[in-house]
């Protein structure tokens, strides 16, 4: 069993019910307090297999707290891979889910540009989602974008991540000012934010073909640095002073917003002896008016338990 996935359907976060989290992590609130309060019908021993999982899983969370010093996450991360021996018993696993295109919160300039919607959807041009999503809403899951999205970037998109401070035009920025009666991108941190959308060294490389080869980014000879970026990340991971390196870009450029070094969102799962199986999320919260991707801690944002048909959100 793999210590770190990189698939990014490994567990879909509900894209929605987040909005609500994030307005309690705002608020210094607890998210799973009603999750973790037993049923009524729930036998005293179920009652203890959660509580000596939640028990774990808040171990597994204070033990990762370091990863957030490090300057680029990657599958052999120390901190992670350390964690996973340590819980071998347990096949604990960490899944990055938020590295990828989120098709909810590409920006109008993103839906724009032919180069990423002809890489992405099966229509060439992202119109037929806009339409259904324009009246579904945000999606909690990559299942409903099945009929829209091409095959070979499916393993590209995911559901979770945080909204860049930049993709102010975007629909899902435009969803949430709604929700909060909020405008300003600043006053809805962290859900808003300056962490990067994608971390380069938990990918596919060549699914970062569309955003290096986008003509609006204005980069000299783009094929010539696609090819050396795939290369360079094809022989090991990148800090984002490598990514600003090898593409000629200032601190400034549009396109270290989208290509970071760390994982915002990560997946964690784990079985107890007793079959119970816990998958939780953990969002790195960045640091309020720190660095692009400076996190303040790790924070545990959902959690939930399944046991064969059985499951408890």
């Amino acid at each position: 069993m793999k210590c770190i996935e990189t698939d990014s359907g490994f567990i879909e976060f509900n894209a929605a019910l987040l909005l609500f989290f994030i307005a309690i992590i705002i608020s210094g609130g607890v998210l799973y307090t009603t999750a973790a309060m037993t049923h009524l019908q729930t036998t005293t021993r179920d009652f203890d297999d959660k509580a000596a999982a939640d028990s774990m899983l808040n171990e597994i969370i204070a033990k990762m707290q370091p990863l957030r010093l490090y300057p680029y996450d990657n599958a052999h991360n120390e901190i992670i891979t350390s964690l996973c021996g340590e819980y071998a018993a347990y096949g604990l696993e960490f899944t990055d889910i938020s590295s990828g295109y989120h098709l909810d919160f590409l920006s109008d300039a993103d839906m724009a540009d032919s180069g990423l919607t002809e890489y992405l959807f099966l229509d060439g041009t992202g119109n037929a989602f806009a339409a259904w999503r324009n009246i579904n809403g945000l999606s909690a899951t990559k299942d409903p974008w099945k009929v829209f999205v091409k095959e070979d970037a499916w393993g590209a998109c995911v559901t979770s991540g945080w909204i860049n401070i930049h993709d102010t035009e975007s629909y899902a920025f435009r969803y949430i000012s709604r929700v909060f009666a909020v405008s300003a991108g600043e006053k809805l941190f962290p859900l808003v934010n300056e962490f990067p959308r994608i971390n380069v060294n938990m990918v596919n490389p060549d699914i970062l073909r569309p955003l290096i080869m986008r003509n609006s980014f204005k980069l000299d000879k783009p094929e010539e640095k696609v090819a050396i970026f795939i290369n360079k990340l094809k022989s090991g991971p990148m800090l984002q002073a490598d990514i600003q390196a090898v593409l000629k870009i200032p601190a400034s450029h549009p396109l270290l917003g989208y290509l970071g070094s760390k994982t915002a969102f990560w997946s964690i799962r784990f079985a107890m002896p007793s079959s119970l199986t816990v998958i939780a999320v953990a969002a790195a919260i960045p640091k309020k008016n720190g660095a692009a991707q400076e996190i303040e801690e790790y924070r545990l944002i959902d959690r939930r338990f399944t046991n064969g048909n059985f499951a408890d959100d």
